[in-house]
């Protein structure tokens, strides 16, 4: 008789059988988050400039895109760099959108291809959708995406700035009151810039896509407001930015379409920004129906007005809220003066915040009976009015939210709903980002820096050296 021995596997082996499993489970997982990861590309950026996504602006019109689109880049072998930040930019395009294909050509190896697209200068390329050939000046995001904008929306949308009241001109250069920076930053876009001194009585010109009357200093001629009230009517778009002390006739326009220009100044002394005067509110909320919950970043105006949306307007319109100020702002009523000093809050005067800024005017269907051509809302029009002049000015346009918040209500007016979008900002790549606060945050990083940190440290150095000097003296 033989006794049948059976297997038992030994310590060494269970080990190694376990350390398999655990190989084969771990290389599971890594696969299953491979596979998770290539069909969910994310990328996050967590540097000061953004400088390695897309903004949200330049995504939506890549992702819009509908047919093949190729890119030809021409870089300078003599600087590695170039060609590396070229790759960079190219790629994300590619990413965004699957209809985009690049390519990177040394512009002194390739004097043929050069010349066929008319190229002469390191990092500039082509953007080509089928025989429709667009240049670009530099290979960066903003060229690329105005060159993909002139490629998908051949008609030509036309911005007309009034300027024969005073307004603030897009072709002005200066520092602090010009706009020629924001009409760049418009014509990168596709938008066409016009200037014209008045309003007409039969309206403005018929190529006018939005009027824009950024900041008028002087009435309007007779006639002159009845005449943008007729191009509301036929569906017309108007933006007017209106500061403190603006002329009566601007004022009356507003009031019978919807909307009260009030006498006063906001002030925000908490929110201020920092190293500013109290006379520079920060405007934290948006309509978020309106701007699509895209604009997350506060705008800072300067010397603004409030601009309250009425119940009462003329038949067929009505008004509402845009955007508001922080609920520690409040109004200085004293007819838009500015006071002496900050100025102090007059509980039986002022006006306690948030405060509205910002309101947007639309055409309504009006009731019409029976045989009655009844309007709809694509045939009246829509304003936006804004309580100040100076946010997106050269001085302004780049801090904070301020580019955003004029680029995307000139979307909003445009029918141009992939252009509603936080934009990049204007800081090169590589750039320091500057650091933006409130005047109650540099309070608190002074007496953190200052006097607290500095003021621990002493203390707890006094008491070690009394508890050292104490155990001496106690051993002594």
């Amino acid at each position: 008789m033989t006794s049948k021995r059976q297997w038992a596997p030994t310590q060494t082996v269970r080990h190694w059988l376990r350390l398999a499993i655990q190989i084969a489970l771990a290389a599971v997982l890594c696969g299953l988050i491979n596979l998770w990861a290539e069909r969910h590309n994310r990328r996050f950026d967590l540097t000061p400039t953004q400088s390695y996504v897309l903004s949200d602006a330049a995504t939506a019109v890549a992702r819009g895109l509908t047919g093949p689109v190729r890119i030809t880049g021409f870089y300078n072998s003599q600087e590695p760099g170039q060609r590396r930040q070229m790759l960079d930019v190219l790629g994300l395009f590619a990413a965004a959108s699957p209809h985009i294909t690049y390519r990177l050509e040394d512009l002194d190896r390739s004097p043929a291809l050069a010349k066929k697209y008319g190229i002469s200068n390191f990092n500039s390329g082509v953007v080509e959708r089928g025989q429709d050939v667009r240049a670009v000046r530099s290979i960066n995001e903003e060229e690329i995406t105005g060159a993909l904008l002139k490629l998908t929306r051949p008609e030509t949308r036309t911005l007309c700035f009034v300027t024969g009241h005073g307004e603030r001109r897009p072709g002005d250069v200066s520092d602090r009151i010009g706009y020629s920076e924001v009409g760049k930053a418009l014509q990168r876009e596709n938008y066409e810039i016009r200037s014209i001194d008045f309003v007409p009585p039969e309206g403005p010109p018929p190529d006018c896509t939005v009027l824009i009357i950024a900041g008028p200093q002087r009435d309007f001629l007779p006639g002159e407001a009845a005449s943008i009230e007729r191009y509301l009517d036929t569906g017309g778009r108007v933006m007017l930015l209106v500061d403190p002390q603006a002329p009566a006739s601007i004022v009356e326009l507003l009031a019978r379409n919807g909307v009260r220009a009030g006498d006063d100044i906001v002030v925000d002394e908490r929110n201020r920004f920092y190293g500013a005067d109290s006379f520079m509110p920060r405007v934290p909320i948006f309509d978020e129906g309106t701007f699509r919950k895209n604009l997350d970043t506060a705008a800072v105006f300067s010397l603004a007005r409030t601009v309250t949306p009425l119940d009462s307007a003329r038949d067929g319109y009505r008004a509402l809220l845009l955007a508001m100020t922080s609920p520690e702002s409040y109004a200085r009523i004293d007819g838009g003066d500015v006071p002496e000093g900050t100025g102090k809050f007059r509980p039986d005067t002022d006006k306690p915040g948030p405060l509205p800024v910002g309101a947007i005017v639309t055409g309504q269907p009006a009731d019409g009976g029976p045989g009655t051509e009844t309007p709809t809302p694509a045939t009246r029009g829509q304003m936006i009015v804004f309580g100040d002049s100076d946010f997106p000015s050269n001085l302004y346009l780049n801090l904070l939210g301020n580019k955003d918040l004029f680029m995307s209500s000139v979307g909003v007016l445009a029918e141009d709903p992939e252009l509603v979008a936080v934009r990049r900002k204007g800081l090169p790549r590589s750039s320091l980002s500057p650091v933006s606060l409130t005047a109650e945050q540099g309070r608190l990083i002074f007496w953190m820096a200052v006097v607290v940190l500095p003021g621990f440290f002493a203390v707890l150095g006094i008491v070690i050296t009394w508890r050292r000097q104490r155990r001496s003296t106690v051993s002594a």
